[in-house]
């Protein structure tokens, strides 16, 4: 049994490590793509997943990777959570989003 299980945790901690730089290789060529970009000319629709990956693709040429779609939804969803966390009510006090 416990070979078993050491056995086991080595094979997750491979495929942790093999996810880890697929991620990494992801995060890597999103932020290539993304220096392709004049911030000042553009207009980058952060807020919208389906635009946002459109752009990608369109500056990339060919369609996005899966791992390339996962950080593109992170990037979103990440903006839009701190968008939500700095709105203000008619008094001046933040509200503040928790996740249930």
């Amino acid at each position: 049994m416990v070979k078993t299980n050491i056995i086991l945790s080595e094979y997750l901690a491979m495929e942790n490590v093999k996810l880890a730089e697929e991620k990494i290789k992801a995060v890597r060529s999103i932020k290539e793509l993304l220096s392709e970009i004049d911030f000042n000319a553009e207009v980058i629709p952060e807020n919208n997943l389906a635009k946002f990956t459109y752009l990608l693709t369109s500056i990339k040429g060919k369609p996005l990777t899966r791992d390339e779609i996962k950080v593109a939804m992170e990037i979103v969803n990440f903006k839009t959570r701190k968008n939500e966390n700095n709105k203000t009510n008619k008094a001046g006090k933040r509200y503040i989003y928790e996740k249930a």
